[in-house]
C-alpha cells in the first residue's frame, strides 16, 4: 500500500513542479520596461578658421555654463579636420550643438551629410548662430538638397532668402516668456532668412517678415521636438565699447526645451542635502610677503590672526612649495610659518605648485606674447626647466613631508597662473590622487550683469576635467592688484546671483595670501566671510567640492518609467533637483533617498552617501510622506541613515557644528535627541511635522519620539 502512496505523492509533486516551472517560464515572457539611459553629454562644435578655439568660443562663453546646471556634459571639438566619428564612437551623445559665427567651414557637404545621419540615429540638434555649412573655402555653395533635408528633419521648410536689410523687416511675434531674458531685442529686426516650421509641436519664440512679400513669416528662434534653433542676431547683445554681453534669449530655458529634457532629474554638485555648498581657497601668493597693517608681520601672519583664527570656516590654503622650501628660495623661517599654518584646525593642508607657473601650457609658454614676463621657475633656482610632476607631484610631496603634521597630508593642488593645465598634466594630479582646481573665474555683479560672466563647473580635456572655481578672486575684482584694493567685496553680489534664483555655483570665497597687505583688501575679505556665515550653507573644505564635482561627471541617469529614475556611479555628487515639477518623491517607494527639500527654485532632493545607486520614484501626492520621517536639509553628511519604531538614528558629519531639519514626523510632537553634543535634549515638532537639531557636532545621532 505504501508504494502506491508514494508513487502518487512524487506524480502529484511533478505536476505541481511543472506547473510552477510553466507559470514562472510565462512570466519571464511578460514585456518588461526597459530602462532608459540619459545621454548626458552634448557633443559641441567650433571652427578654428573663425579664430575660435576649445577654450573660446560661442558655446563655453555662453551656454556652457547652463547646459551644466541642467545636469548636462559637453565635449568641445573643432570642425576643421573632425575625424567624424561612427555611431559606436556616438553613442555618449544625445544631442549636438553647433554655434558657428559665419557661414564657411572645410566640407559642408561632407558635414551635413554626417549630420543628417546623426539625425537618423535620434539625436537632437542645437544651431544657435550659423549652420556653418551653406558655403565651402573657395565660397561655393553646398548641396541645397542637404540644408534643405537637415531642416526638414528638424521640423522646418528652409528657403532661404536671406537678408540684412533690417528696414524690411518687422517682427510678427515675440514670446516674452522666454526672449528678451537680460536685454530686450533690438528694435528691428537685425537679420532673416526665411525658416518656416512645418512640424509638430514647433514652439516659436521671435518669428519675422519681409514686409515686401506677403506671407514670409519666418522662425528665427524655435524649439522642438528635435532640438532648437536660434540664429544670429537674436541670441545675445555686445557692448560696442567694453564687449560685455547680454542674452536676448533664455538659454536655460532654450537649451531645456531643444533638449526635451523636462521632468528630468539634474544631478548637482552645488547643493548638499539642500544646502548651498561653501568652502574657501586661497593661492600660496603673497604667503610671506609685506604688509602695510603690521610692519612686524607678513601676509601670511595677518590672514592667519585676522581671518583663520577669527571665523569658523574651513579654509583650503596652499603655500608654493619653492618659496618655502630653504634649498630653493625660501628659509627656515618660512618652513615654521607655513607649519604653523597647517597646524590650525580649519585648514585643508594644499599646494600652490613648486614654482608657481605663469602659463602650463608649453604653446602658451613659449610664445611671443608671454616670452618676456614669464619666468619658468619664479621660485625655483637658475637654470631650472619645466617640470609637471615636480609641479604636482613633487610639491605635495615636500608639504606633506615637511610642513603639515602627518594626519593631514597634501592631496589638493590649485592650479598657479594662467590656470591652464594640459590633459597629460591632470593625468599626473589624478594619477597621484591629487584632488586639483582653479580657473573659471566667475563674476557676476552690478558692472557685469549678466549670466555671460559666470563660467561652466569645469573645463573638458579629453579623458579627464579641470574643475573651476566658484566665484572670481581678488585680483580680478582689484583690476590685478592695482586697485581699488577693497573690490573683492563686491564678489559678494556675484556670490549671491550665482545662488538664486539658479544655484548655479557653489560659494567659493577664492583670494590669495596678499589681500593681508592692505588694509581696505582685509576690511573686504573680512565682509566676504562675515556674509558668508551669515547664509544658511554647508561648510565644506574644497576636496569635499572637487570629489562632488567628480561624481557630478561620472553620474548616470537612467529612466525606468514615467516618474521612476535610477542614478548610479554618483558618488560624492549626493543631489539631484527636479526643476518646475508638481511631484516629489514616493521616500517609501524610492531606494537610497534620505529625503528631500521644496525651494522656489525646484526640489533638491537628497542621495544617500556610500552607495552604488539610487532609485527615486515621483507622485503628485504632496501628502505621500505624511508620518514617514525624512531628511529635509542639514549642513553636512548623513550616513547610515535607519528609520526606528520612534525616529531614526544616523551618523551626522559636518564642519565645526552644524545643523539637521527633519520631517514627516508627527505635527506638535515631543521629541528626543540624542548625540555626542547635546547629550539628551527634548524638541518639539511643529505643526507641519518639522523638527531642527542645532549646534551638533560630528558623530551618532538619536531622535524618538517620546
Amino acid at each position: 500500500m505504501s508504494a502506491p502512496r508514494n508513487l502518487m505523492k512524487f506524480t502529484f509533486i511533478t505536476v505541481i513542479s511543472s506547473l510552477l516551472v510553466l507559470f514562472i517560464s510565462s512570466f519571464t515572457l511578460l514585456p518588461v520596461a526597459q530602462a532608459e539611459l540619459v545621454k548626458r553629454k552634448v557633443l559641441v562644435f567650433f571652427n578654428s578658421g573663425e579664430g575660435q578655439s576649445v577654450r573660446e568660443n560661442h558655446f563655453m562663453e555662453g551656454f556652457a555654463m547652463p547646459l551644466n546646471y541642467l545636469g548636462f556634459l559637453y565635449d568641445v571639438r573643432d570642425v576643421v579636420g573632425f575625424s567624424y566619428p561612427d555611431e559606436k564612437q556616438m553613442e555618449p551623445y544625445g544631442a549636438i550643438f553647433i554655434g558657428f559665427a559665419a557661414d564657411t567651414m572645410p566640407e559642408p557637404n561632407r558635414f551635413l551629410k554626417w549630420l543628417i545621419s546623426q539625425q537618423e540615429n535620434g539625436r537632437k540638434i542645437i544651431v544657435a548662430g550659423s549652420l556653418g555649412a551653406y558655403l565651402d573655402l573657395n565660397d561655393e555653395n553646398s548641396d541645397e538638397s542637404l540644408v534643405k533635408e537637415f531642416y526638414s528633419n528638424m521640423g522646418f521648410s528652409w528657403q532661404g532668402n536671406a537678408t540684412l536689410d533690417s528696414m524690411h523687416l518687422k517682427y510678427v511675434h515675440v514670446d516674452k516668456n522666454f526672449m528678451n531674458f537680460e536685454r530686450h531685442l533690438p528694435v528691428f529686426p537685425p537679420q532673416y532668412a526665411q525658416i518656416v516650421p512645418v512640424g509638430e509641436d514647433i514652439k516659436t519664440w521671435v518669428s519675422v517678415e519681409e514686409k515686401r512679400r506677403p506671407g514670409s513669416q519666418a522662425a528665427l528662434v524655435a524649439t522642438g521636438p528635435q532640438g532648437g534653433i536660434a540664429t544670429t542676431g537674436y541670441i545675445r547683445w555686445q557692448a560696442p565699447v567694453n564687449y560685455l554681453k547680454k542674452w536676448y534669449i533664455n538659454p536655460f530655458e532654450f537649451l531645456r526645451q531643444s533638449l526635451g529634457i523636462e521632468g528630468l532629474p539634474a544631478l548637482t554638485p552645488t547643493t548638499l542635502n539642500g544646502l548651498r555648498v561653501a568652502f574657501a581657497h586661497i593661492d600660496g601668493d603673497g604667503f610671506v610677503g609685506y604688509t602695510e597693517i603690521d610692519k612686524h608681520k607678513n601676509c601670511g601672519e595677518i590672514i592667519m590672526e585676522r581671518i583663520f583664527a577669527r571665523y569658523d570656516f574651513p579654509n583650503s590654503a596652499s603655500v608654493i612649495a619653492g618659496e618655502i622650501n630653504p634649498d630653493v628660495q625660501g628659509s627656515i623661517d618660512n618652513v615654521e610659518l607655513a607649519r604653523t599654518l597647517f597646524d590650525m584646525k580649519n585648514i585643508e593642508t594644499s599646494s600652490h605648485s613648486y614654482t608657481h607657473p605663469y602659463a602650463w601650457n608649453a604653446k602658451l609658454r613659449n610664445s611671443a606674447k608671454y616670452a618676456e614676463d614669464f619666468v619658468i621657475g619664479q621660485y625655483e633656482k637658475p637654470g631650472y626647466k619645466f617640470d609637471a610632476t615636480y609641479e604636482i607631484v613633487g610639491s605635495c610631496d615636500y608639504i606633506s613631508e615637511n610642513l603639515a603634521p602627518p594626519e593631514k597630508p597634501c592631496f589638493v593642488l590649485f592650479w598657479s597662473g594662467m590656470c591652464d593645465p594640459t590633459e597629460k598634466q591632470v593625468a599626473i594630479a589624478e594619477k597621484a590622487g591629487i584632488l586639483n582646481l582653479n580657473g573659471g573665474d566667475s563674476v557676476m555683479d552690478a558692472r557685469r550683469d549678466s549670466y555671460f560672466g559666470v563660467s561652466p563647473l569645469y573645463r573638458e580635456l579629453g579623458k579627464f576635467n579641470q574643475v573651476y572655481t566658484g566665484q572670481a578672486n581678488e585680483n580680478i575684482l582689484t583690476n590685478l592688484w592695482t586697485g581699488p584694493f577693497f573690490g573683492f567685496r563686491n564678489i559678494i553680489e556675484t556670490m549671491k546671483r550665482t545662488g538664486s534664483p539658479r544655484r548655479i555655483m557653489p560659494i567659493d570665497i577664492y583670494y590669495h595670501f596678499y589681500s593681508g597687505e592692505k588694509f581696505s583688501s582685509l576690511k573686504a575679505l573680512e565682509d566676504v566671510y562675515e556674509w558668508t556665515l551669515s547664509q544658511d550653507i554647508a561648510r565644506v573644505y574644497a576636496s569635499s567640492y572637487i570629489k562632488m564635482m567628480r561624481g557630478y561627471l561620472t553620474g548616470k541617469i537612467e529612466k525606468l518609467g514615467a516618474d521612476h529614475f535610477a542614478v548610479t556611479d554618483y558618488n560624492d555628487c549626493l543631489t539631484v533637483r527636479l526643476d518646475g515639477m508638481d511631484k516629489v518623491p514616493d521616500l517609501g517607494r524610492s531606494k537610497n533617498v534620505l529625503g528631500y527639500d521644496e525651494q522656489p527654485e525646484g526640489i533638491f532632493v537628497h542621495l544617500n552617501p556610500g552607495q552604488s545607486r539610487a532609485e527615486l520614484v515621483l507622485t503628485a501626492d504632496k501628502n505621500v510622506n505624511a508620518g514617514y520621517l525624512y531628511i529635509k536639509s542639514g549642513t553636512g553628511w548623513v550616513k547610515d541613515f535607519k528609520r526606528t519604531g520612534r525616529g531614526a538614528r544616523f551618523f551626522f558629519e559636518c564642519f565645526s557644528k552644524g545643523k539637521i531639519e527633519l520631517a514627516g514626523l508627527a505635527p506638535g510632537q515631543a521629541y528626543k535627541v540624542i548625540s555626542q553634543s547635546t547629550q539628551s535634549a527634548q524638541i518639539r515638532s511643529n505643526d507641519k511635522g518639522e523638527l531642527i537639531v542645532k549646534d551638533i557636532t560630528s558623530g551618532p545621532l538619536e531622535i524618538s519620539r517620546i
